[in-house]
Parts: C-alpha cells; structure tokens; sequence
C-alpha cells in the first residue's frame, strides 16, 4: 500500500486500519495508542461513530485487536482510549485476546470540567486500557522531575511472592514479620539500591529519588480538553491534548522506536512521535483527518 503522507520517519495512509494492520510486518511496533470510535451514534461529515450496537461493536473491533497484537513487539505497549460506551465492552476484548496477565492498568483521563447535565450526573472521563504483549518484558520509564520526595516502598499485608527478606543499609528488612509486603521486584530493589535511593528507615525500606509517582488519575490541567463541544476542532470533535499522548509516549517507548495510531484522527499522536524523537505509522479513512495530521506535521520547526 503506497502512503498517503510520507516524510522522514512518518508515513500515513488514507486507508481503513484492518487493511493496513494486515500489510504490517508481525511484531514490528513497539507501541500502540488508539483513540478508537466511541459508539456514539453520531454521523458526522467525514464519518460515522455508529458500530451496532455493543455486540456489533465488539465484533468489529476484534478483527482490528488481533491484528494489533500481531503487529506489537515483544515488549511493546498498547493504550486504548474510550470511554463508558464501550470501556467495559473492550476491557473483555482485550482480556480475551491479550491474556488477563497482560492487563496493566485502567487509567482515567478528565477531559473537561462540570457541564450541564440533565437528569444524570456529568461524565466527565474518558478511559485508557493499558495492555502489554509479554508481561515480564516490557517498557515502562519512569517520569523524572528536579525535586526529590521520598516514598514507601512496602504496603500492608501479608502477599505471596512479595514477602522475602532483603537487605540495605547494612540492614534485614523482613517485611512480613510487620504483616507488610513488597511495592517492588527483587530487581527493581537492587536497581534504586545501586542508585542509592534506598533509604531505611525503622527498619522499613523508602525509595529517595526524583521520580515522579504517577498515577491513574491523569486530571492535571494540561489533560483537560483545550476545546469546547459548541466549537468545531479540526478532523474529529475530540482531538486529544499533546500531554496526553506526551505522557504515554515516554513512558512506554525509546526513541527511535516506532509508534503507530490506528485511528489518526486530529494527529496528535504523530505530532507527538515527531517532537519526541519516535518514528511513526498511522491511518485514518477520512482524508480530512489525515490533511490535518499532516498539516500539523509540516508545521513543526
């Protein structure tokens, strides 16, 4: 398939996503982000959000979820951004094809403030599965800040597999005899050990680093939409804050890796990839959309 757009490390195509997925060499992506169809039953001037009902939909998506598996390398990521039409719907999609093992988080992205709502209460998140292809290999950087904070490394409760005994600081730490467990593997241990950042204190382990915890609550101000629902937004009416995508890119790949974006849409993911160093793949069956894409591109120095 000749690409509609192709510059660099970039390349579009104008294409329907399984046409595409079935030309990909097997495992050649390191990381996936879709912002997929929500099911709204919308139609709107380039396309249509109306899959069938959730069945149908599921159904749809399937073909589309194999094929990105396929696609994926062997410690590579995939991020699915939906929201509460289909969220639950394509949480079992995924388990089924994917392996509940390979489930990593659910995380929640506030994409607006309150609005008004009638006779309901507002929904003001969107949802992103997260999945990974081999659940001990995989990428997954830490987000690094220039202040340092300290934390725990260790939780309530007795837990299976995370109640060694280890050592640091000159001390054993025997978690379970406290009735605590391990927050972190053997290894991960002995890499914030090597780094110096385990702390020991009354004979609990604390990790003192510049790590930025992170969790699945993304509700910081550059997450929120930077459009409103009564304006029209290039390509789709939901295009994605660069944060967003930011954020995940960093986290879940290296540069020169390459990322893929099923469903272009506005572009942000391949702006994203461009600016961070990362080669890109991506589709959209609207021409509008990938114009926009490819508009926003060209417009970065």
């Amino acid at each position: 398939m000749e690409p509609y757009y192709e510059k660099g490390d970039i390349r579009i195509y104008h294409s329907d996503n399984l046409k595409l997925l079935r030309e990909l060499p097997e495992g050649s992506v390191n990381l996936i982000y879709c912002d997929i169809l929500y099911n709204t039953g919308k139609v709107f001037d380039d396309y249509s959000d109306d899959l069938g009902a959730p069945d149908e939909a599921t159904e749809w998506y399937r073909p589309r979820i194999l094929e990105m598996k396929r696609v994926l390398s062997e410690n590579g990521s995939i991020f699915i951004h939906c929201n509460w039409r289909m969220d639950s719907y394509m949480r079992i999609l995924m388990d089924e094809i994917f392996g509940t093992n390979c489930f990593r988080n659910r995380i929640y992205r506030q994409h607006s403030r309150e609005r008004g709502f009638y006779a309901n209460f507002d929904s003001q998140m969107d949802i992103i599965l997260y999945y990974v292809k081999n659940p001990r290999h995989f990428v997954f950087h830490e987000l690094r800040g220039e202040t340092k904070r300290i934390v725990p490394l260790f939780e309530n409760g007795i837990l299976e597999g995370r109640d060694d005994v280890r050592s640091a600081a000159g001390e054993t730490i025997d978690l379970k005899s406290l009735h605590k467990h391990w927050l972190v593997s053997v290894a991960q241990f002995n890499d914030m050990k090597k780094a110096g950042e385990v702390q020991v204190i009354n004979g609990l382990p604390y990790r003192f680093s510049d790590v930025i915890p992170v969790g699945n609550l993304w509700n910081e101000p550059e997450m929120l939409d930077t459009y409103t629902r009564t304006d029209v937004a290039d390509a789709y009416d939901t295009p994605k804050p660069e944060a967003v995508l930011d954020r995940i890119i960093r986290v879940a790949s290296d540069p020169g890796d390459l990322v893929a974006d099923f469903f272009l849409g506005g572009g942000t993911t391949a702006v994203v990839a461009k600016k961070t160093g990362r080669r890109f793949v991506g589709c959209d069956i609207s021409a509008k959309a990938c114009d926009v894409a490819i508009r926003k591109l060209e417009g970065i120095n």
